[in-house]
């Protein structure tokens, strides 16, 4: 799809639903079906691509549907996955014998769906009255042409899932802040805690916000000190009563405070803050994220409830923070920052739509086309920051090879899972599409999924995260039968020589790997032809595997 179908399309959605909702005054609903047609005017970019990161959590969905528990290999517990609940859906998917990843891309798309709605009520929540459609309206499509949001909603991870939790516990925390509601928001920022490990964060500052509305509450002499000590306690209990059963299952079954990924990407190096900084600045730069700075003029000088905003301001700029301290993500179109979108989309169209209805300055003018003048102001203001989200997702090459890598990966997998024996065990760089594919154990050389490298002291921030860990003697040291360097196809086969620009790889755990004189020892190169194609998957294989192994891949 190229940039000026995309931009037009989105375009005349966005324009037809904003026509259709001044006219009908269905400004809900109306946001929901354009929310979801600009979603799947996004497919020919992102709609049937699943991130590689995505099957290390099917891995774990299908071993807990085949009766395994949440292991990586049988027997080996390690906590290669950040998305406990997610993880827990699509076994359960599973079980009733869907398919995993088509179950991944559905479920996260119609949970996109729900978030789209959620954004449209948390809009018109900031907003001091019920006539907030068009802003909400506004907000839900901005989402929907969002490049992150859209792409991470269907790839395959808990985007979805973690977007819908967060929403509804900040509307939760919003209604309770203004007496409409038991303080229930605490169990929710439990579950999120569920689908990730990071939304404590969250649960601190939305804790701050409720400490501090309690104490101006008891000086203003709206309650006492004791009914809002109860109503704290209360809410704490309501996070407690999921985080600690929780946190205590895991610490018990896995032995740490965070998942194992953590371990395998994020250190305490300056090199990391810096690369964290430069992915919060791309991600300002591209996405117009200077925008809410909207949020507290409109606190200043609009009419409309202070608190729920900047509220809202404090969560997204606590996460971008959070995401700049771990050194930011590997993966693509700020994957890490797209479940905040619905937050951050919700303040700058209710701060917007506050200011321009602010007075003296933009009083409610008379005639006829000033009334259209202001009426079209807004609407070409939201279409043309459409058009500005929709630009970076739509030159984004960097989805082409990531298919394009993705196809390989499945093809070696599914080659594997029925050309060598079930018994033989493989060691990857890339732990995803490849370990799901094949069912073979695995050894995972960048940590991800092994407790060990994942806890080597090692330099991080220099390379891209999650790809920094390696220890290619203790790889060596469980003996896989096969180790797979690069996990592309080739149009001709690699014999040893073949590997050397691969010596200089911007993996680490390649470059070690190579550069030990005892894997070339221990094994030899050897290639297949597998899929369609003339390509070749290139493995090293050891040189005392069972002969069954050895029979099924000649040397070449």
């Amino acid at each position: 799809m190229n940039f000026p179908w995309l931009v037009l399309g989105v375009l005349g959605t966005a324009s037809a639903a904003g026509i259709a909702a001044r006219l009908t005054r269905q400004c809900a609903a109306i946001a929901v079906v354009a929310f979801g047609v600009i979603l799947l005017l996004h497919g020919p970019i992102y709609f049937e691509y699943t991130s590689d990161d995505a099957y290390i959590s099917y891995r774990y969905a299908r071993n807990v549907a085949d009766g395994l528990g949440v292991v990586w290999n049988p027997g080996e517990h390690v906590e290669g996955y950040s998305n406990f609940l997610w993880v827990m859906a699509l076994a359960g998917f599973a079980k009733t014998g869907a398919d995993i990843v088509e179950s991944g891309r559905w479920l996260g798309f119609g949970l996109a769906l729900v978030a789209g709605a959620g954004t449209y009520r948390l809009t018109t929540e900031l907003l001091p009255r019920r006539d907030g459609g068009p802003a909400g309206l506004a907000a839900s499509l901005l989402l929907a042409a969002s490049g992150p949001f859209a792409l991470w909603a269907a790839a395959g991870l808990e985007t979805s899932l973690f977007a819908v939790v967060v929403l509804a516990a900040v509307m939760l925390h919003i209604r309770e802040t203004s007496g409409r509601g038991l303080p229930v928001s605490g169990a929710v920022w439990g579950i999120a805690y569920m689908v990730r490990p990071d939304a404590p964060l969250l649960f601190a500052v939305s804790a701050l916000w409720k400490a501090g509305e309690s104490v101006a509450r008891i000086r203003r002499g709206d309650t006492t000190i004791w009914d809002e000590i109860s109503l704290m306690a209360l809410w704490g209990a309501a996070f407690a009563a999921i985080f600690v059963p929780y946190f205590a299952w895991r610490y018990s079954t896995f032995g740490y405070v965070f998942p194992n990924p953590y371990y395998a990407k994020v250190g305490t190096g300056l090199d990391q803050y810096e690369r964290g900084l430069r992915y919060a600045y791309s991600f300002i730069s591209e996405y117009a994220t200077w925008l809410v700075v909207a949020a507290p003029l409109a606190a200043v000088y609009a009419r409309l409830p202070r608190g729920p905003l900047l509220y809202v301001v404090s969560l997204f700029v606590a996460w971008v923070a959070l995401i700049g301290y771990v050194g930011g993500d590997s993966l693509l179109r700020f994957r890490l920052l797209a479940p905040m979108l619905p937050l951050f989309y919700a303040a700058i169209c209710a701060s917007g739509a506050a200011l321009l209805a602010g007075e003296p300055l933009l009083e409610a003018p008379r005639s006829r086309s000033a009334s259209f003048f202001r009426s079209a102001v807004p609407g070409l203001a939201v279409l043309g920051l459409i058009a500005f989200t929709l630009y970076p997702s739509s030159t984004d090459g960097g989805i082409v090879t990531e298919r394009q890598a993705i196809d390989y990966r499945t093809t070696i997998g599914r080659w594997l899972r029925t050309g060598v024996p079930p018994d033989t065990s493989i060691a990857v760089v890339a732990a995803g599409a490849i370990p799901y594919e094949s069912g073979l154990l695995t050894v995972d050389m960048l940590g991800i999924n092994d407790e060990h490298i994942a806890h080597r002291d090692l330099d991080i921030g220099l390379f891209a995260a999650g790809h920094e860990k390696y220890d290619s003697a203790y790889v060596l040291g469980r003996s896989p039968d096969i180790i797979i360097i690069t996990d592309g196809l080739t149009t001709d086969p690699l014999d040893r020589d073949g590997y050397e620009p691969y010596e200089t790889n911007v993996i680490p755990a390649v470059v070690d790997m190579l550069g030990n004189e005892q894997l070339w020892v221990n094994y030899e190169a050897r290639s297949v032809q597998v899929g369609g194609e003339a390509l070749w998957f290139n493995l090293l294989v050891r040189r005392d595997a069972n002969a069954v192994l050895q029979a099924t891949i000649v040397a070449r």
